[in-house]
């Protein structure tokens, strides 16, 4: 054992980050917020959380993940990863902010059931891989695993519209901001 394991303990392996969705390239349209994992679409007012179910962050929809890799909306910059990496904002390249918060209450997780591949500053393409989830982990400690995305800049659009419904791939446009 290294002097650096016995201070620090074992190095966490690297996971290899996921590929970015086919299907992103074609979705990559003005003021759109693409479905950041595949799943089923929750509208806003059936959220798992009271405050993002009641709108007070902006216009909100949330998916029920089929996998664990979370993508990113839009094309942009990263502008917050949370130490325990169950929130990542993005402002869009466009003008769009978006915040996505994995699952409800796991803050409380710190950190261990999620594995980040950005950082604040990083510059993004819409479908490149921001997080994976470790599905079973959440589930195991007693938390809904809903993936949520809200644009938390609505006022500075006329209109912010969910436009998918059922089942949703990453990639998909979930959300459209019109000016």
């Amino acid at each position: 054992m290294s002097l650096i394991e016995v201070l620090f303990g074992q190095p966490k392996p690297v996971e290899p980050k996921p590929e970015r969705p086919q299907a992103i390239a074609a979705q990559e349209a003005p003021h759109t917020v693409c479905a950041m994992v595949s799943g089923t679409l929750i509208p806003m007012p059936e959220l798992p959380d009271p405050i993002f179910a009641s709108g007070a962050m902006g216009p909100t929809v949330g998916i029920k993940p089929s996998d664990g890799t979370v993508y990113s909306p839009v094309t942009g910059t990263v502008t917050l990863t949370t130490k325990t990496l169950h929130a990542v904002g993005l402002t869009s390249d466009d003008g769009v902010e978006v915040l996505i918060h994995l699952g409800v209450d796991t803050v409380d997780l710190r950190g261990e059931a999620f594995t980040g591949f950005v950082s604040e500053g990083q510059h993004v393409r819409a479908g490149e891989p921001l997080v994976v989830c470790d599905l079973d982990k959440i589930a195991q400690a007693g938390y809904s695993d809903v993936a949520i995305v809200v644009v938390t800049n609505a006022n500075m659009f006329d209109e912010v519209s969910c436009v998918s419904a059922g089942e949703v791939h990453a990639g998909e446009p979930v959300m459209v901001a019109r000016a």
